[in-house]
C-alpha cells in the first residue's frame, strides 16, 4: 500500500523516504495542497510496470493489425466488418 506524504515532508525526510521506497519497496504518493502530484517507486517496480505497458501496447497493436489482415483476406463485406469492429471495441 502506498504511503501518502506532502512535498514538504519529502524535502525534510528525503533520505528516509528514498530508503523506504528502495529497500522496503514502499511506494509513496507525494501531495501538494492535498492533491496527489507524483508517485515514488523503486526502480524494479517501475521497470516491471513499463514492461507490462509495452507488452499490452504490442498486443493491442498486433491484434488490430491482424484483424485488418483477416478481414481483408476473408473479403468480408463492409457491414460485417463494421459489426466485427464494434464487437471488438
Amino acid at each position: 500500500m502506498a504511503k501518502e506524504i506532502t512535498a514538504l515532508q519529502l524535502r525534510q525526510h528525503f533520505g528516509e523516504v528514498v530508503e523506504q521506497v528502495r529497500y522496503r519497496k514502499e511506494p509513496h504518493i507525494v501531495t501538494r495542497n492535498g492533491r496527489p502530484m507524483i508517485v515514488l517507486l523503486d526502480i524494479d517496480a517501475y521497470e516491471a510496470g513499463e514492461a507490462q505497458r509495452r507488452e499490452e501496447t504490442f498486443i493491442e497493436d498486433y491484434s488490430a493489425e491482424r484483424l485488418a489482415e483477416f478481414l481483408k483476406a476473408d473479403a468480408v463485406d463492409a457491414k460485417t466488418r463494421g459489426q466485427v469492429r464494434r464487437l471488438l471495441a
